[in-house]
């Protein structure tokens, strides 16, 4: 599956890796929340944590996500909202609500 974000992937990894740091903006429905952090997870060590206002809405993208890359979700693509969560030790990218990232920090 290629989306229009796919094209800014060289450009980020070179921004992440020279910086540490990147903003990316792109319209509604290029791929930002489903396919920026699968690169992410492929290209880079440690855990992702991405941020999704609404629970309705990370559960939907972890659940998307993780069907694409042929898994459940919990194992390397998850999710933690309020009362709820799938990960195990293997995610690698945790999509987070602001209360539970609040929680973290």
């Amino acid at each position: 599956m290629h989306t229009p974000v796919d094209e800014s992937f060289p450009a980020l990894l070179s921004a992440l890796n020279s910086t540490r740091r990147a903003i990316l903006t792109a319209p509604p429905g290029s791929g930002k929340t489903t396919r920026v952090p699968v690169f992410l997870k492929d290209n880079f060590p440690g855990t992702i944590l991405m941020l999704e206002p609404r629970r309705i809405a990370a559960r939907a993208a972890a659940h998307f996500m993780a069907s694409q890359l042929g898994e459940k979700t919990g194992e390397s693509i998850g999710y933690r909202v309020r009362l709820d969560s799938r990960v195990g030790r293997n995610t690698r990218v945790e999509i987070i609500t602001e209360g539970i990232l609040t929680r973290r920090l």
